[in-house]
């Protein structure tokens, strides 16, 4: 068979990634990071070179903001500022690149380009080439939510294949607000050898691909290293116990591990759950009606508060699967629990974490109110996941706080309640912490 007289199956080339499910990102002023370069005429790494902090960072420099200008040497993707290389037809693996020219370690050869699109697409896509029989798909996953699908439209990067100890690699660039994919140099790669890179491919199941990369240290098929495939490959032995239960330590540290004080306490516990009983479902503590008033013991005031109790748990009963409709959550008294222990050291702590978790909750409700003019704007203009970072941060900063404050709180009230001596709590006391009712 003539290879260099035969051509490759057919495709659309393209240089730059396409976009059909969303707009383009338009990148805003306030996201443009602005190098500290300087060009200096005498000095050929001045222009945005191995010590510029967007090239450091894996972002290139915005055209017209880098303070070398024209000279700027760190905007590869957008000039396609590709190393020399061939399509060539390989022995038993289809079509492969070659390096046309020698090429230095980590220096960026060329962009993965194709079609962008979301990872529903992506999973729609991958199934129906493989119901049309298309042995050939070329799809990498971008982000969490998007993949580029170089099938149909792509660059020559689409043809390079894979191999277990590969010269090249794939990294995720910055650029104009877009993340992009470029294939780099893992080592000086001599002009006539053909580039590779580890595809990292996950198997979840179906036919196991044979790897025919050549390597000393091929892995025999691909995705031989991911879990689902060890798992299906591997072959028991009798006396294996690696994943055997009686192995499984029951803490983490051992600053888990309760006191002796504290199991002796649990060792006298008896849940007020039978064995024959049947959990319908788990309540957070915001939703226990545990700021009821216990000290009104007469029969008008329990029978109300039984009748409402076996609403209630009709109500969780008839719920299962899903939350109940209109279901009114209490939140918790904890100036009433608090009132109810004797020691102060306790009622303090109980109240300061309370205050932590009202201050935390106001923190998280202003912020909100400051971001969402920009989630807002940002919905308008069909810009998903555009919102700026320094914002995300913040607000994940903040849900962090407030879900501690919420855990601290509720980890010292059970912790207070639980190990109280038994004198400063009465009988009726610990019936209304323990039913809430």
């Amino acid at each position: 068979m003539d290879y260099e007289t035969e051509a490759p199956p057919p495709y659309i080339h393209i240089e730059r990634n396409e976009f059909s499910y969303r707009k383009h990102k338009k990148q805003k002023e306030e996201d443009i990071n602005i190098c500290n370069c300087q060009y200096n005429p005498n000095d050929p790494q001045s222009p945005c070179g191995d010590r510029c902090l967007n090239l450091l960072t894996s972002t290139e420099c915005t055209p017209n903001y880098c303070p070398c200008g024209q000279f700027c040497k760190n905007q590869r993707f957008q000039k396609c500022e590709y190393a020399k290389v061939k399509l060539v037809k390989t022995e038993g693996r289809g079509w492969g690149l070659l390096a046309d020219e020698n090429i230095k370690a980590g220096q960026f050869i060329i962009e993965y380009c194709g079609e962008v699109i979301s990872w529903k697409v992506a999973k729609r896509r991958s199934q129906a080439y493989e119901s049309e029989g298309l042995k050939d798909a070329y799809i990498i996953c971008l982000n969490a939510d998007e993949s580029i699908d170089a099938t149909r439209k792509g660059s020559l990067a689409r043809f390079i294949n894979h191999s277990c100890q590969p010269n090249c690699e794939t990294r995720k660039w910055n650029v104009l607000g877009e993340i992009r994919v470029g294939i780099f140099a893992k080592q000086d790669i001599l002009s006539g050898a053909e580039l590779s890179y580890n595809y990292n491919f996950e198997w979840f199941g179906g036919t196991m691909v044979r790897c025919l990369c050549g390597a000393a240290s091929c892995t025999g098929f691909l995705g031989a290293k991911s879990r689902g495939f060890q798992e299906a490959a591997y072959v028991w032995e009798d006396d294996d116990e690696r994943f055997s239960v009686e192995n499984i330590p029951l803490y983490d540290s051992d600053d888990d591990k309760p006191s002796p004080s504290k199991s002796m306490v649990l060792s006298n516990w008896t849940s007020p759950v039978s064995e024959n009983d049947v959990l319908e479902s788990v309540e957070p503590l915001d939703s226990m009606p545990m700021d009821v008033d216990y000290m009104r013991n007469n029969e008008a005031s329990k029978s109300s508060i039984n009748n409402n109790n076996k609403r209630n748990f009709a109500q969780r009963k008839n719920s299962r699967g899903g939350r109940a409709r209109n279901q009114a959550r209490k939140q918790i008294n904890v100036a009433l629990i608090a009132e109810r222990l004797s020691s102060k050291e306790a009622q303090e702590e109980i109240l300061y974490h309370e205050g932590a978790k009202e201050e935390a909750t106001a923190k998280l409700s202003s912020l909100y109110d400051e971001i969402r003019p920009v989630i807002e704007e940002h919905e308008r203009e069909n810009q998903e996941g555009s919102v700026p970072i320094d914002l995300a941060e913040k607000w994940i900063q903040a849900s962090c706080v407030k879900y501690r404050a919420d855990f601290d709180l509720y980890n010292t009230i059970i912790k207070n309640v639980v190990f109280a001596p038994k004198t400063s709590l009465g009988e009726k006391d610990m019936k209304y912490l323990e039913n809430g009712s």
